[in-house]
């Protein structure tokens, strides 16, 4: 019996002392330390070893730089290249052959009509020159007016002229070649059965010893002495200017031109117009 208790009281005390030493360690392990508590940011989660990835990215790796600004462009149907039309010639030496009409101005046309004219030239430029010297004849076959004189022949003029001429091309790229150009000069005349007439001064005008002397109403004398003498001169000069058009078709060089021309006649001067119109050879 006595054994017994003894032993309830050991194991009394050893659980006492157990029990005590507990809240001893328990006291002492306590902290005095204050841990700050913040309710607005929750705590930090700690990572989990588990969780934590590596990974490369080549493609996000990023070069800052503004390359995309700096053009280079190639425009090869840009690149043109000119093509220059080729450049028409322009005669050096040249001749000419045409015809056109010889028109009588003024009072001259109270005796005499138009008629045809036929023409010749030759004329000399520089190369590529602006300023030329030409040559021309003309044949003029003048009609009568049958109504003033129905017996009267067909007065006939023979002319050779000597002129400056100034070119201007108009379109040298042109197939048509476009020349504008002038002249001025003078000359020789020659009649042959010249149909007098009377001016506005009230003189009769005659061809010298060229003169028709039978013309109704206009009563000629061949005496040097005679109040009504036609004249005895059968060379006349004249002096005339005008222009032309020099252009290309078909391959071959046409000229059109007109020029006023005046002769010292007998008693006054007489005025024609020829209008003529021809080919060019150069």
């Amino acid at each position: 019996m006595k054994t017994r208790n003894f032993v309830l009281s050991a194991l009394g005390l050893s659980a006492a002392i157990t029990f005590g030493g507990a809240e001893t360690a328990s006291a002492q392990a306590k902290s005095q330390t204050r841990i700050p508590v913040r309710k607005d940011a929750p705590p930090m989660e700690m990572a989990k070893p588990d969780t934590v990835y590596i990974r490369t990215k080549p493609d996000t790796v990023m070069m800052m730089g503004r390359t995309d600004t700096v053009t280079v462009r190639m425009r090869p149907d840009t690149v043109m290249q000119m093509q220059m039309l080729p450049i028409q010639r322009l005669p050096g030496v040249y001749f000419a052959l045409g015809g056109g009409v010889a028109v009588p101005m003024n009072d001259w046309r109270n005796s005499t009509k138009d008629g045809p004219s036929v023409q010749g030239q030759l004329g000399y430029y520089p190369m590529n020159g602006a300023i030329g010297i030409r040559i021309d004849g003309l044949a003029n076959f003048f009609g009568h007016r049958n109504t003033n004189c129905p017996q009267c022949p067909s007065p006939r003029l023979y002319e050779g002229n000597a002129d400056l001429t100034l070119r201007f091309p108009l379109d040298r790229t042109s197939h048509l070649n476009p020349v504008l150009y002038f002249m001025g000069g003078g000359g020789l005349d020659k009649f042959t059965d010249f149909l007098p007439y009377v001016n506005t001064d009230g003189k009769t005008v005659t061809a010298g010893g060229d003169t028709y002397l039978a013309y109704p109403g206009l009563l000629l004398s061949t005496t040097s002495t005679a109040a009504n003498f036609r004249g005895d001169k059968t060379l006349f000069y004249n002096y005339n200017a005008g222009a032309g058009l020099d252009f290309t078709a078909f391959d071959l060089h046409f000229y059109v031109e007109s020029k006023y021309t005046t002769i010292n006649t007998t008693n006054g001067n007489s005025h024609y117009f020829p209008i003529t119109a021809g080919l060019k050879f150069y």
